[in-house]
C-alpha cells in the first residue's frame, strides 16, 4: 500500500505511467509483461508487489481469474508496498473461484486492519463491492459504512462512492433510509438545483423519478471534433478529454441516487447536427443537447454506469473502470 513515504508513492505512480502506456494492447500481452518487470526485480523490491498487482488486473480484464489470483497472491507474499491492497483485490477472484475458505483467510487480515485503521483510500471500495458482488450484503455494507465514517474523519466529508455504495446495499436489503441515504439524496437534490438552466449535460428518457437519467459524453475520438465546431462548448465540456470525462463521472456520482436509474448517453457530432438540423434548433444550445442526450437514451446508444467491478470503464478507454475514471476524486 502507498502513502507513507513520498519516495514510495513517486515510484508507485511512475509504474503506473508506464502501465498506462500499455493501455490497448491485448490484456494477455499486458499481463506478460507486468510480470516480467516483477519478476525481473529481487523479493521485496520496490514495485515488484505493483507489478504482479497490475498483471492480475490485467488477467481479470482478461476474464481469467485464476490467473489473476496467482498474480495477487504473488503480490501477497512479495509484501511490497502497491497503490493497491493485493489482499483486497485477491479477495474478489477468490469468491469468483469459489475458494471459500481462502477468501475468509483474507478477508479476516483485511478486517484486522481495518480495526486498527491501517487502510488506504480505495480500501474499502475495493472490499465492499467485492463483497456485495458475491451476494455477501450484510458484509459489503458494514464495509461501506466504514469507508464513509473514513472519510468524514481523515477527509472531512464522507465519500461518494462509499456513500453510494450503502444506499444501493441498503435498497437490495430492504432496509429504509437511514441519515446516509438522506445526505446523499439532499446533495443530489442540490446538485440539481444548482444547474439551474445550465443542464446540456443532463437529460431524462421518461417522466418522473423512473425516467432513465442520461449523462451526455463525448468519446476520445469526437471530443475534438465537437470542440472545433462548437469553441463555445470549452468551458462546459473541459480543456481536453480527460478533465471532460472528470466532469461526467463527478456528475453520474451525483445523479446516482434515488430512484432514477442513471447511464451515460455516448453523442458524436454528425449525431448533434443532424438531431439539431431536425429540431431546427442550434447545437450549441443547452437544450437541444439536453434533448440528444434524452434521444440517444432512448435509442440505446448508453453504457450502463457503474460498470461492474472487473468490467472496462464506460468512457470506452478499455482500462478497468477503478483505474480509469473511477479513480477521479470529488474536489468538492
Amino acid at each position: 500500500m502507498a502513502g507513507m513515504d513520498p519516495e514510495v508513492d513517486a515510484v508507485l505512480e511512475a509504474i503506473l505511467d508506464e502501465v498506462e502506456d500499455w493501455h490497448g494492447t491485448p490484456h494477455p500481452e499486458q499481463a506478460a509483461h507486468f510480470e516480467e518487470h516483477a519478476r525481473a526485480l529481487p523479493p521485496g523490491a520496490m514495485g515488484r508487489a505493483a507489478w504482479f498487482v497490475y498483471a492480475g488486473e490485467a488477467w481479470e480484464l482478461e476474464g481469467d481469474p485464476g490467473h489473476a489470483k496467482a498474480m495477487y497472491e504473488e503480490a501477497v507474499t512479495d509484501g511490497g508496498p502497491s497503490l493497491l491492497d493485493p489482499r483486497a483485490e485477491l479477495l474478489n477472484v477468490l469468491l469468483e473461484l469459489g475458494e471459500t475458505d481462502r477468501a475468509e483467510e483474507v478477508l479476516d487480515e483485511l478486517t484486522v486492519d481495518l480495526r486498527d485503521g491501517r487502510v488506504t483510500e480505495t480500501f474499502h471500495v475495493t472490499v465492499g463491492e467485492a463483497l456485495e458482488l458475491h451476494g455477501r450484503l450484510q458484509e459489503a455494507l458494514r464495509w461501506f459504512d466504514a469507508g464513509v465514517t473514513w472519510s468524514e474523519s481523515f477527509v472531512g466529508d464522507p465519500d461518494l462512492v462509499c456513500l453510494n455504495g450503502h444506499f444501493r446495499v441498503r435498497r437490495a436489503l430492504g432496509l429504509p433510509p437511514d441519515r446516509y441515504d438522506e445526505l446523499v439524496e439532499r446533495r443530489r437534490q442540490e446538485y440539481l438545483d444548482d444547474l439551474g438552466d445550465d443542464d446540456s449535460l443532463l437529460a431524462s428518457t421518461g417522466g418522473g423519478a423512473a425516467g432513465l437519467m442520461t449523462v451526455l459524453y463525448w468519446p476520445a475520438e469526437q471530443f475534438p471534433k465537437v470542440l472545433e465546431r462548437y469553441p463555445a462548448l470549452l468551458e462546459e465540456c473541459g480543456a481536453d478529454h480527460a478533465e471532460h470525462r472528470q466532469h461526467v463521472e463527478l456528475h453520474l456520482r451525483d445523479l446516482a441516487v434515488g430512484t432514477s436509474a442513471v447511464a451515460v448517453s455516448v453523442g458524436s457530432l454528425d449525431g448533434l447536427v443532424g438531431f439539431a438540423e431536425q429540431q431546427a434548433d442550434h447545437a450549441v444550445a443547452a437544450s437541444t443537447r439536453a434533448a440528444y442526450a434524452a434521444q440517444c437514451g432512448r435509442l440505446g446508444q448508453t453504457v450502463t454506469w457503474p460498470p461492474g467491478r472487473n468490467e472496462p470503464c464506460w468512457c470506452g478507454s478499455g482500462r478497468k473502470y477503478k483505474r480509469c475514471c473511477g479513480a477521479f476524486r470529488d474536489a468538492g
